[in-house]
């Protein structure tokens, strides 16, 4: 306590300590203030923003349950022995246990989907019917479910039917399948017990969310406990809100009892889904869960007025101590201060001209990793690797396409092997490398500029083995091209690349025949790449070419640029021979 008070006359802690207490307390009033104006309009929003997810999730789920069913229709038309069936009249004499075969598959079916409620298989020449219900072949005219549809009724594409069934499932949902064979048709029926669909299976009169699906025409196909098929939309009143003009809508109707309607299209069928939530469990909940923080409020306001004490000793007591000891320093760190952080700050005081050194030799490093760096973030300007793999596909259609002679694929490889070399981790690599990857890229260019361009490359042998940074000499060439020939391209056009030994050094120039550079712009770019020191490391072209080499090479590393307006340009680098 005493430090306490001894730290509280200090006007830089009472200032900490005033400022924490102040952000306290605004903050605690915006709290409430704002839980009082806003909680009803905030819970709302949030469980309308809830039941729309809710809606949007119950939508997909069913589309994809009855998806499913389809599916399962699909897959029993594909059974050799059903097809025979539905397509020969005399199917039992050529497979005497083709009834048998049918009941394992449609019976596994009905067993494996609870919501499935029976498989008809119905045969062109409507003598007899199969149920997977009754496990037998029924006499079409001892088949009293008279609301299914026969199979000259039937649509002539899969399609799904809201039914009655014998008038016990006032709400089956029935895809009916149509087989062509010989050109007769036959019916795979899947009947579906929407009640007992997962999702609709766990409904209850107490749930606080009801699910309704109503047809396109506003008719009320399913609702938990439905006794007719279909029903108006009045026998359920919060309803009345239904608008078939619209896929999506939601809305929080505040009358006695408040809900949330929210309807939905289907993706994929003719109907709506539609929920009815009731939140006033939710929110009484959250409204006591707010009743209990504002009577809690006082204590936890004290209890933040001590948090703000502790933490603006805590934050202000090492600057104090330091304060301290800058007014009556010492030669050694005082032995009061037992704040490991305290005690390290103060001793890098002491020691700072010891410590200047080996901050220098940290600075040194620093930068070397930063010229790493940089000369990593050149390189990768040039590395496209993302293109690699679509190059080779590209070329593999080509070659399928247009054979192997074609130009295309030749072109494509070229650029694909380019692309592969500039992906490969190594820096620097061989003239001879360079150079022959350098005629891969002119023979693209040649191509774009159809043929026009002629190119020379002479190397001395004695410096093949010469180490460059490698792709060093495309941004050269292209600015040949594209500022030297390409204004005024003719069959004239050369590009003439030389390498050669002078004074134990490696001197390249790369000499085009265009329209050269006028006096003006020829000393700006000398001046440009003069102070190679200061080139940004974001820069591309001859920039990119100086920085790249001099990050190599350092000063032993020279460059020239000579031009005659009208009869070209010729770029020289100059640089250490160094080997393997």
């Amino acid at each position: 306590m005493r430090k306490v008070l001894k730290a509280l006359k200090s006007s830089f802690v009472r200032k900490w300590l005033f400022t924490l207490l102040a952000f306290m307390t605004i903050l605690l009033i915006s709290f409430m203030v704002y839980t009082h104006l806003n909680s009803s309009k905030v819970l709302i929003q949030e469980y309308t923003s809830y039941s729309e997810l809710q809606t949007e999730q119950i939508a997909q789920q069913l589309d994809s349950e009855f998806e499913s069913y389809s599916r399962v229709a699909a897959i029993l038309s594909l059974d050799e022995q059903i097809r025979i069936y539905l397509g020969t009249q005399d199917a039992s004499s050529l497979f005497p246990n083709i009834h048998s075969w049918m009941y394992s598959q449609t019976s596994a079916y009905v067993e494996g989907f609870p919501a499935i409620d029976s498989i008809y298989l119905m045969p062109y020449y409507e003598k007899e019917i199969f149920s997977s219900k009754s496990n037998t072949f029924l006499p079409s005219r001892h088949f009293d479910d008279t609301t299914c549809l026969t199979v000259e009724e039937a649509p002539d594409a899969i399609t799904l039917v809201p039914r009655e069934k014998y008038g016990k499932y006032p709400y089956l949902m029935t895809i009916y399948l149509p087989l062509q064979q010989s050109g007769n048709k036959s019916l795979i029926v899947v009947n579906i017990d929407i009640s007992r669909i997962p999702i609709l299976d766990s409904e209850t009169e107490e749930s606080f969310q009801k699910i309704y699906i109503i047809s396109d025409e506003g008719e009320l196909l399913y609702r938990f406990g439905q006794r007719d098929m279909p029903e108006s939309l009045s026998a359920v009143s919060q309803l009345k809100h239904f608008n078939n003009t619209m896929d999506f809508c939601s809305e929080y109707i505040n009358e006695k009892e408040g809900y949330i309607y929210v309807q939905s299209h289907s993706g994929k069928y003719p109907w709506y889904y539609v929920t009815v939530t009731t939140p006033q469990s939710y929110m009484g909940k959250t409204y006591d869960f707010h009743s209990t923080l504002v009577t809690f409020l006082p204590w936890l306001a004290l209890f933040a007025f001590f948090i703000v004490i502790w933490l603006a000793m805590l934050i202000t007591h090492p600057i104090y101590t330091i304060t301290e000891f800058l007014e009556n320093p010492q030669t050694k760190v005082p032995d009061n201060i037992s704040a490991p952080e305290t005690q390290k700050i103060i001793r890098q005081l002491i020691n700072y001209v010891e410590s200047n050194q080996m901050l220098s030799r940290e600075l040194q490093h620093q930068m070397d990793m930063q010229n790493k760096a940089t000369f990593w973030a050149l390189q990768t300007q040039i590395n496209p690797h993302f293109l690699l793999n679509t190059l080779n596909l590209i070329r593999s259609m080509e070659i399928k396409t247009l054979g192997y002679e074609h130009e295309a694929p030749e072109m494509t490889l070229c650029l694909s092997r380019l692309m592969q070399y500039a992906l490969d981790s190594t820096n620097l690599v061989s003239l001879t490398t360079e150079f022959y990857y350098t005629s891969l890229y002119l023979n693209i260019l040649n191509q774009r500029y159809k043929k026009k361009l002629h190119f020379d490359i002479k190397k001395a042998e004695s410096i093949s083995e010469a180490r460059i940074p490698k792709l060093i000499l495309q941004p050269l060439i292209e600015n040949a091209v594209f500022h030297g020939c390409s204004p005024r391209l003719d069959t004239s056009n050369t590009i003439l690349v030389t390498a050669a030994k002078v004074n134990n050094s490696c001197r390249i120039i790369v000499q085009d025949d265009g329209i050269g550079i006028s006096e003006e712009t020829l000393i700006h770019l000398r001046n440009k790449v003069a102070d190679m020191k200061n080139i940004p490391s974001n820069s591309i072209g001859l920039q990119n070419v100086v920085l790249r080499m001099y990050l190599t090479y350092g000063e032993d590393f020279h460059i020239e640029i000579d031009s005659v307006p009208g009869e070209g340009t010729g770029i020289t680098l100059s640089f250490p021979i160094y080997l393997e």
